[in-house]
């Protein structure tokens, strides 16, 4: 498409919709009231992973081991610019492809006046406010290009820069923290699709082996000759490519 190439993606927070039971997992809102498109797109942000260890003394001695104890979530930073001056132009699926964006505009009398208290309730309603039917603010996806980061707001502070003679804020910038936070159910979904006592189909592709494929499901490669038999396979050592084979509960021998 000749627009493709002039759409520049905008960061994008969307709010996942109350479960509607603890075993089903969360979808993520279809509403645009669910949803925020950052005006700006950030300049930079920063990742943030850590490794909590216990440490071992042996007695009498200076030196400690480092133990691995457990990984804390990751943590995004980002800034959010917030500008009323009519400079930068209100985000919109249009006005993120020059031509097309242009011609909207103009059809449309111009760019909306974006409101810069009014955006930051809009968007401390998304990601800060307690939300009633969950008892907790919104749990989030942040969307940005490749970045797909299932998150809850940890922090934010907004840092006001520009006014208008009256004190009104034209511009704001605001700092924020959003810790990694993926839906229990979501968490359990992805376990069970690597667990051993569960059943797992697998298309064939050029190079797999049984042995390699037994290890990587049970942990134990040798259990690739009960797979052979449940899948009535004779000649196992040369699997056919695009064949499926079925991996079912198998109990690991010692």
């Amino acid at each position: 498409m000749l627009f493709d190439k002039g759409k520049l993606e905008k960061l994008t927070l969307r709010a996942y919709k109350p479960a509607a039971s603890k075993t089903e997992p969360p979808q993520v809102s279809t509403d645009p009231k669910d949803m925020y498109v950052v005006q700006v797109n950030p300049s930079n942000y920063q990742l943030s992973q850590l490794l909590n260890h216990a440490r071992h003394k042996a007695p009498g001695s200076s030196a400690s081991e480092a133990v691995w104890n457990h990984s804390p979530p990751a943590n995004l930073n980002f800034e959010f610019l917030f500008d009323g001056t009519g400079v930068v132009p209100e985000p919109t699926e249009l006005g993120d492809v020059p031509l097309v964006g242009a011609i909207a505009s103009a059809l449309s009398g111009g760019p909306k006046k974006f409101v810069v208290m009014d955006e930051i309730k809009k968007f401390d309603k998304l990601v800060y406010k307690y939300n009633g039917k969950i008892h907790s603010p919104r749990q989030l996806q942040l969307i940005w290009g490749k970045l797909d980061f299932s998150c809850v707001l940890s922090s934010v502070s907004y840092r006001f820069t520009l006014f208008k003679p009256d004190g009104t804020p034209l511009r704001a910038i605001a700092t924020c923290t959003f810790c990694e936070s993926v839906p229990q159910a979501l968490t359990e979904r992805k376990q069970n699709a690597t667990s051993p006592d569960l059943t797992h189909l697998r298309d064939i592709r050029d190079g797999d082996s049984l042995p390699a494929l037994a290890h990587e499901i049970y942990g134990k490669p040798e259990l690739y000759l009960e797979v052979a038999r449940v899948n009535k396979l004779v000649n196992f050592r040369k699997l056919r490519s695009a064949s499926r084979v079925a991996f079912p509960p198998l109990e690991a021998k010692a």
